[in-house]
């Protein structure tokens, strides 16, 4: 999945994410991250991916990417809201997931 070179299509806020910790059975700890995005037309896709570890490290914070794949075919050019979700093991120190490519910070909570 690409984003547009002129930055996303669809309009993010923070306060439509959550990020919540969960034990899976052998006591690891994952991330569910979800959230909904205002998107221009019906027909995107939306995906979370690991983002390049920072230069300076921060183990306190997942850095995570949010891609866009515009729709492809005819569409209803109307505002759609459009969700996105993923989940990811974690370390024990992670406090926070950022979504690099849109400056949004989520503190994670528990489940």
């Amino acid at each position: 999945m690409a984003e547009p070179a002129d930055g996303p299509s669809c309009e993010y806020k923070t306060e439509h994410f959550k990020a919540t910790e969960h034990r899976t059975d052998d006591g690891r700890r994952t991330v569910r991250v979800k959230g909904v995005a205002a998107c221009p037309s019906s027909g995107f896709r939306l995906a979370l991916e690991l983002a390049s570890p920072p230069i300076v490290a921060t183990p306190e914070v997942l850095h995570l990417n949010l891609v866009e794949q515009e729709p492809t075919g005819t569409v209803l050019t109307v505002v759609t809201d459009t969700d996105v979700a993923g989940e990811f093991p974690i370390g024990e120190e992670v406090e926070w997931v950022l979504l690099r490519n849109l400056g949004i910070n989520i503190p994670v909570t528990s489940g």
